[in-house]
């Protein structure tokens, strides 16, 4: 192994340490590799129905076919911080767009009645620092001509209506009456602008014939509506999995079963989440271990490298964190490098984020036993990874 390591950080060796921050990790995925082009799996909503969800679950290959506006822009699913559903898109400044997207032909009249005919628009956004952020939509022969934004119209594109002065720092929905304010038009594609900040996400975006079917659409996706039956027994451990498991379909529809009644499985959901807590001296020696991918020592690193490859699934979640976040670009490498090492480059949906996926059912609930339970995941009880979501469920939560 140490053999390896030497041949794959030769150019980590010969560079001086004060110059290692500075190397970039291989373009793509790590050491190359074919890839599939998820934008070549897009197939658009069809309209058929009175509410057609333009962006809500199976996001990759429709944000895959969004044009980056600068070498820095880009668009991500984001699996853990999400209006309605497991899933949303987090897009960095300074957007991502398409004007002709692969299907979109959603026409915008007076009095929607056939398939594809739509007049409200539906969206819910949140911007992580900066000073604004905007939704725009695109017509063949009008071109950019609508646009919504938040906080500051950073560029001052016209035309533009203003949403809010202030900056969504919590998910917040937006609908618009787009023949009362444009007229009939084709909604051939759009824009997601974060403008500036860190990012900008955006979940739930419908258009709908009307406001009613509008709320009832989001009354299905967030949980809200009333149940048939609250399940249990067999039927609960089934959707259980589901929730945890890797289609975001099935979890999204499981999640919205258990936010129907969410007050009924607090008890259930701490059982099944102490069956897969990591002990606390795994996730203290897996912290650590992170940390020392960052040392100044080289041989620091280089044995913090080999030690999580050891230690295997237990350390992918906070592996995959660093591969996404980490500041310093050697961390960032040795991260990528110990993912590809482990035979998990893929974006398969990690562990914390199936505990958010929890976590929200416990939100929901509000009950002291649910708050007790977010306390403890707030503490690192049930890995440190969901910590950070923990401390913001209880923050939301009712005083």
């Amino acid at each position: 192994m140490r053999a390896s390591w030497a041949v794959l950080f030769g150019v980590l060796v010969a560079v001086p340490a004060a110059g290692r921050d500075k190397i970039k990790p291989p373009p793509g995925p790590p050491f190359g590799g074919p890839v599939a082009d998820p934008a070549l799996n897009y197939v658009a909503p069809k309209g058929d129905g009175p509410v057609v969800e333009l962006l809500d679950e199976n996001l990759d290959p429709l944000l895959a076919q969004l044009i980056q506006s600068d070498n820095g822009s880009t668009a991500t699913r984001e699996d853990r911080d999400t209006f309605a559903g497991v899933e949303a898109a987090r897009v960095t400044p300074m957007q991502r767009y398409n004007a002709p997207i692969a299907g979109w032909d959603y026409r915008i009249v007076e009095k929607p009645a056939k398939a594809g005919e739509f007049r409200y628009l539906r969206f819910a956004w949140k911007k992580l620092g900066g000073t604004g952020i905007m939704v725009q939509l695109h017509d063949p022969a009008k071109t950019w001509f609508a646009r919504y934004y938040a906080g500051s119209n950073v560029h001052n594109w016209q035309p533009a209506a203003p949403v809010n002065a202030r900056l969504p720092a919590q998910w917040e929905v937006v609908t618009r009456d787009l023949f009362k304010e444009h007229g009939a038009f084709t909604l051939t594609g759009f824009a997601l602008t974060p403008f500036d900040g860190e990012a900008g996400l955006f979940d739930h975006v419908l258009l709908g014939r009307t406001v009613e079917d509008l709320d009832r659409a989001t009354a299905t996706a967030t949980g809200r509506d009333k149940p048939a039956a609250v399940p249990t027994g067999k039927e609960r451990d089934a959707l259980w999995a589901d929730l945890m498991g890797e289609d975001r379909t099935k979890a999204a529809a499981a999640q919205r079963t258990f936010l129907q009644s969410a007050k009924e499985h607090v008890a259930f959901a701490g059982e099944q989440l102490g069956k897969t807590a990591q002990p606390p001296d795994q996730r203290d020696r897996v912290k650590q271990l992170i940390e020392d991918l960052d040392a100044d020592a080289f041989d620091t690193r280089d044995r913090a490298t080999d030690e999580l490859v050891k230690v295997g699934a237990p350390a992918l979640d906070a592996v995959r964190e660093l591969a996404r976040s980490a500041a310093s670009a050697e961390a960032k490498y040795r991260a990528h490098l110990i993912l590809r090492l482990l035979k998990a480059t893929g974006a398969p949906v990690s562990s914390a984020a199936r505990t958010v996926r929890a976590l929200r059912v416990l939100e929901r609930a509000a009950t002291p036993a649910a708050r007790d339970l977010l306390t403890k995941l707030a503490a690192g009880d049930y890995g440190f990874e969901v910590v950070t979501d923990a401390k913001a469920a209880l923050a939301r939560l009712p005083k």
